[in-house]
């Protein structure tokens, strides 16, 4: 690394130059699980969350979509802060069409996912694809983007297949080379 060169330049300059376009984590961001920021719940309701969730999950496998709805929504009011749910809750709903109520819940999944990494890829990428189908590019770019830095592999092909991205990946590239010569 160039001495005259950030980390966060570097990492810029990584996902730039990358192949395959890995995404590095960006200053202040650690994807650590060890460091996860989110409130502690007790081992006893996270067995309760996680009963309600694997019913939710089964209803849901059978079709019976409003019943997972519910058995999330009552995780949920057992324990407000818990992400997984809300994520969860919002894959539900998309699956009915009510996508202001997918949003709004991958809003909270987001809120009260700092840290969780496979809560976050999942809900940035969900909420990336609403605002997509809304219309709704630049939004849906830059949750694609942060889908993608969180390690989510449909937000990265999205990333990929930016045309921008391409573009400017080509230009810099180019550039690079020339200066190298």
């Amino acid at each position: 690394m160039d001495p005259t060169t950030s980390q966060r330049d570097q990492n810029i300059l990584d996902v730039i130059f990358s192949k395959n376009m890995e995404f590095a984590p960006l200053d202040g961001i650690n994807l650590d699980p060890s460091t996860i920021t989110a409130p502690v719940i007790q081992p006893d309701l996270m067995v309760r969350l996680k009963e309600l969730e694997r019913a939710a999950v089964g209803l849901a496998e059978k079709n019976n979509i409003d019943g997972a709805i519910g058995k999330f929504s009552e995780a949920i009011e057992l324990c407000p802060h818990y992400a997984s749910a809300y994520n969860n809750r919002a894959q539900a709903l998309r699956i009915k069409g009510d996508s202001e109520r997918a949003l709004e819940d991958l809003d909270k999944a987001i809120e009260h996912g700092q840290g969780q990494v496979a809560i976050l890829k999942q809900a940035y990428t969900q909420r990336a694809i609403i605002k997509k189908q809304r219309g709704d590019e630049a939004g849906a770019e830059a949750d694609f983007a942060e889908g993608a830095r969180h390690g989510n592999e449909v937000a990265k092909q999205a990333v990929q297949s930016n045309p921008y991205a391409k573009m400017c990946n080509a230009i810099v590239s180019e550039a690079m080379a020339k200066l190298r010569q």
